[in-house]
């Protein structure tokens, strides 16, 4: 009788064997940024359905907490004291401005977009971060834009003129484009502030310091100035600690993290342009999710929000894989 020979002892040709590496890296990539984008999506979901009954600002205190303590362990596992030596004056710098809009600034305005406005309209307005993320690298990293560029940035903005049309919409015919505009202001905030964050981490990287001792900093930075924010407001006091809506806040929490962790452990080993076009899926996630799990008078669905988050995510997709 005759047996199959051993997977090992096939002889494997160098061509044949890089070539199942890449596969499998690919594969990797693609695994890890799909959870990405659900990470993200699942936080958009938690936040939406915590502040129904709860406040954003317990919200994004929360969240921050446990960024930093799902963080910080790994940190102190992975790399070997002293943990000072992991930075450089420029790189702790850069990783904690890139906290301060990135974490604090944009989840304070995306939290109460959310809130406002609902996830479905929230998230295809935030995923334009990629934007101005390219607007900043042309004007302080001298990046240049290219037809792909251009092409992406077209339907990023055409995706936010539907979601504006939406919004109008819904909002009533009363409101005049000044009321319509200050609603949307909130989540561009975000969107803003999103887009810098990773012209603060690029020169952070550059100087030298790794990637999840930066995000630590970012999420410590983060923490400590909101809790300085809150201290300053004396609206510490009335942070709630309990209730039925802390458990989506934690939850919320918990699917950053695991997005911010997969989606960076994507670009380790996989290329830009595999990782980007599925951690771009986000807002297409919120929609699909938001018809799937949340209650009905939470979220309005409507084919004008898919297609600007279908117009933002192939905009987006394209901006982040020409840059």
């Amino acid at each position: 009788m005759l047996h199959p020979r051993p997977l090992a002892s096939i002889p494997t040709t160098p061509a044949l064997a890089g070539l199942e590496v890449g596969l499998s890296e690919s594969a990797l990539g693609i695994a890890l940024a799909t959870v990405g984008a659900v990470g993200f999506a699942g936080q958009f979901l938690c936040v939406r359905l915590g502040t129904e009954d709860g406040d954003v600002i317990d919200a994004v205190l929360v969240v921050l907490l446990c960024n930093v303590a799902l963080l910080v362990p790994p940190l102190l596992v992975l790399y070997p004291p002293p943990y000072v030596d992991l930075y450089t004056p420029v790189s702790a710098l850069s990783f904690a401005a890139a906290g301060v809009a990135g974490m604090f600034v944009a989840r304070v305005a995306m939290f109460r977009s959310i809130k406002a406005i609902g996830a479905n309209l929230t998230s295809p307005i935030v995923a334009s971060n990629v934007f101005f993320a390219t607007v900043f690298a042309v004007v302080f990293l001298g990046e240049r834009l290219t037809g792909v560029h251009l092409t992406g940035i077209v339907l990023i903005v055409a995706g936010l003129a539907v979601v504006s049309w939406d919004t109008a919409a819904s909002t009533g015919p009363d409101r005049s484009l000044r009321e319509v505009g200050a609603t949307l202001l909130l989540p561009l905030v975000a969107a803003v502030s999103i887009g810098i964050e990773p012209i603060f981490v690029s020169i952070g990287l550059a100087d030298g310091t790794a990637v999840l001792p930066g995000i630590v900093v970012m999420a410590g930075t983060a923490t400590v100035g909101f809790v300085g924010y809150l201290g300053v407001g004396e609206s510490v006091r009335r942070v709630r600690r309990s209730g039925p809506e802390v458990r989506w806040y934690v939850g919320a929490g918990v699917a950053t993290t695991v997005g911010f962790l997969a989606y960076f452990a994507a670009l380790e080993v996989a290329p830009v342009v595999i990782v980007m076009p599925f951690l771009q899926l986000t807002p297409l996630l919120v929609v699909v999710l938001s018809v799937l799990l949340l209650p009905s008078h939470l979220e309005r669905v409507s084919l004008r929000v898919v297609a600007a988050a279908v117009l933002v995510v192939i905009g987006a997709t394209f901006v982040s894989i020409s840059g």
